[in-house]
């Protein structure tokens, strides 16, 4: 290893650590505690020299920064520096629902298409809707820096919310609908799965086809049982994280027990 170049780590690891882990540690190093977002890091050829690699290795220590979040490259740039994922709890003491999409700040938030359509049929699968049905459509889009990090699409039943529309959409659904409606939201599912981004949702957060996507489905339920909403937010894996407290269900404690069930489902292209 040579002493010429940038001020990087020294590689990390024991003699039976494979080099290519050992350098992805020293680079993680270094791009944590020593480079700010958007720097750019030393080209391929400049890490061979400075760490007296083959490209092969140094090759695929980058490529695993890249898919943990750490790293971006740019075709013809090199490869910079991405700002730490955000972490979203799953839940917020303040409300239930309040997470994700709903404890944003607001001002990032910008409603990217209102309207009212026919309930598509997975969606009245979903919300328990008869064929011909009206569903006011909601999409919004989440934005950091600047950037489209996350949208949701949200279903309303027509029939629950009339004149939703014409509300204020900036705050959540849900709590629009509870203090125009007086309904009460008291229960939701959640099913989070992995996916990667087709054309669609390529172009919505501004990321190449195939990108990795967080999505979050969630049907919420009124005190009656009525499905009030179906929302579907997809979260760019490399840009946020997930966060989840689990209790134990005889916990003494005066928390709610939550459940997490993990099952294979189709995501439906429609939403």
């Amino acid at each position: 290893m040579t002493d010429t170049g940038p001020q990087l780590h020294p590689l990390r690891g024991t003699g039976s650590t494979p080099l290519w882990l050992q350098l992805k540690h020293a680079l993680r190093d270094y791009v944590t505690f020593d480079l700010q977002p958007g720097d750019k890091i030393p080209s391929e050829s400049e890490l061979c020299d400075h760490y007296d690699l083959s490209r092969i290795t140094v090759r695929q220590a980058i490529s695993a920064l890249v898919d943990e979040g750490f790293l971006q490259k740019k075709q013809g740039r090199g490869t910079f520096v991405l700002a730490p994922r955000l972490a979203e709890p799953l839940t917020d003491p303040e409300h239930f629902l309040l997470s994700g999409f709903d404890a944003a700040d607001p001002r990032s938030i910008r409603v990217y298409s209102a309207e009212t359509v026919p309930a598509p049929d997975w969606i009245i699968a979903k919300l328990g809707l008869r064929a011909g049905d009206n569903v006011h459509k909601i999409r919004k889009v989440l934005s950091d820096d600047g950037q489209p990090v996350a949208f949701r699409t949200t279903f309303v039943p027509a029939g629950i919310a009339p004149k939703l529309l014409q509300a204020d959409l900036s705050q959540p659904i849900y709590a629009v609908i509870e203090k125009l409606y007086d309904v009460e939201a008291v229960e939701a599912d959640e099913v989070i799965e992995f996916i990667v981004a087709d054309g669609f949702r390529a172009d919505m957060l501004h990321v190449a086809v195939g990108h990795p996507l967080i999505l979050v489905e969630r049907i919420i339920y009124s005190d009656s049982g009525e499905a009030l909403e179906c929302s579907r937010a997809y979260y760019r894996a490399d840009r946020f994280r997930l966060r989840h407290r689990l209790r134990r269900a005889d916990s003494k404690a005066g928390h709610p027990h939550r459940q997490l069930a993990t099952e294979i489902a189709t995501v439906n292209a429609d939403a």
